[in-house]
């Protein structure tokens, strides 16, 4: 299969002029500029390790209906060796975005005595050791599945089969691990004081969601542009909606329930976290955030015609992709940038960097893949796939 000439050029326009935009802003407002990259980064990473995950969890489950769709999400999980590359720039900029790397005067007295108290775990070194070891298990885990799927599609089924399933199930444990202690480590340690237990479970709902509207997009510009086959359709929709109703809902419920356990506890260094989120133009967007990810897709996604509408749901996976930013945006920015919703160009020039550098990857590492895993012993079965 080879993918559209035009698109190798789109995304090199886009890392160029994203790179212009950070060179820029790296002279202008360096501690900004940092804290822009640092969300797209954590963005679109948190959509590359969603589609690893939902390969994963479809291999343990033996999800028939997923099956032709499992090529996207591998495609786009082969993309994870160019973070590897992407995090040297976070690792230039830690002393501008965290405050544990130079615990100074400008930390409040409780807070800094609590910092350096995480000493033995927030120091430098250690940190890049602990990020060595979660990209490393996320690109281990990534290229192993691949490379057995194309092994099945030159006909070899039984054997890379079950080894696909072993691999699975044991890197959904070391998946989960590394997923949550990045999560702590590379955002949460932004407030270095205040922590929540729950808080790499809230970064991977989010990226799930992001998985799957990106898995819609990529499946409806797939059927547009006849590079899949027309039986993949409604019925593979209308799973792939039900799959991404329950992650929106999973998404409300983390939030929720880590908003209202640390506000009923009344404790004050705990609920600064929230404190700076509801004012100074962030609590707007936290508005937004619970109308349009999970209000306007939740009732989107209870009607059945919808489900099954490819355009629709394209159109879902776009505006939930647009709300996932959003999402890691506020999580994130309120602590990097120490500062309110201001420098926008920063904003979308990071994000440029780094999704077209994601985006010419994905073209690259694409090109002499089958569209759908042909070798798969379940395609005929997914291919045939009817929705209940």
């Amino acid at each position: 299969m080879r993918g559209d000439t035009r698109r190798p050029r789109i995304s090199t326009v886009a890392i160029a002029a994203g790179a212009l935009l950070c060179v820029i802003g790296l002279v202008v407002d360096p501690a900004r500029t940092a804290a822009a990259y640092l969300v797209a980064y954590m963005s679109c990473l948190a959509i590359v390790l969603g589609e690893l995950a939902m390969i994963m969890i479809a291999r343990v489950t033996a999800a028939t209906w997923f099956v032709a769709l499992r090529r996207q999400a591998e495609q786009v999980a082969a993309t994870l060796p160019v973070f590897a590359v992407l995090f040297v720039p976070i690792l230039v900029a830690l002393p501008v975005l965290y405050p544990w790397v130079h615990v100074t005067e400008a930390i409040a007295p409780p807070a800094r005595e609590i910092v350096r108290a995480k000493a033995a775990y927030l120091n430098v070194p250690f940190f890049i050791i602990r990020a060595m070891i979660y990209l490393g298990t996320w690109i281990l885990l990534g290229e192993r599945l691949r490379r057995a799927s194309l092994t099945q599609d030159r006909g070899d089924t039984e054997t890379v089969e079950r080894r696909l399933r072993v691999t699975s199930a044991v890197g959904l444990v070391a998946f989960g691990f590394t997923t949550s202690f990045a999560a702590f480590d590379w955002m949460m340690s932004l407030a270095p004081s205040w922590y929540s237990t729950i808080y790499g479970v809230d970064y991977f709902a989010g990226g799930m969601v992001g998985a799957l509207a990106l898995l819609a997009v990529l499946v409806a510009r797939g059927r547009w542009r006849g590079e899949l086959p027309a039986s993949i359709g409604a019925d593979h929709f209308h799973a792939l909606a039900k799959l991404l109703l329950t992650f929106v809902l999973f998404w409300v419920y983390i939030g929720f329930s880590q908003l209202i356990v640390i506000w009923s506890a009344e404790v004050p260094i705990e609920r600064s976290w929230y404190v700076v989120r509801m004012r100074g133009g962030w609590e707007d967007l936290g508005a937004v955030l619970v109308a349009g990810h999970f209000a306007i897709p939740f009732l989107a996604l209870l009607i059945r015609e919808f489900k099954r509408s490819v355009g629709a749901m394209a159109f879902l996976g776009a505006w939930l992709l647009a709300m996932h930013y959003l999402d890691v945006y506020w999580i994130i920015m309120p602590d990097a940038a120490r500062t309110t919703m201001l420098g926008y160009w920063l904003d979308l020039g990071a994000l440029l960097l780094v999704g077209g550098a994601g985006s010419l990857t994905w073209e690259w590492r694409r090109r002499a893949d089958h569209a759908v895993a042909v070798g798969d012993p379940a395609i005929d079965a997914s291919l045939g796939y009817a929705a209940d």
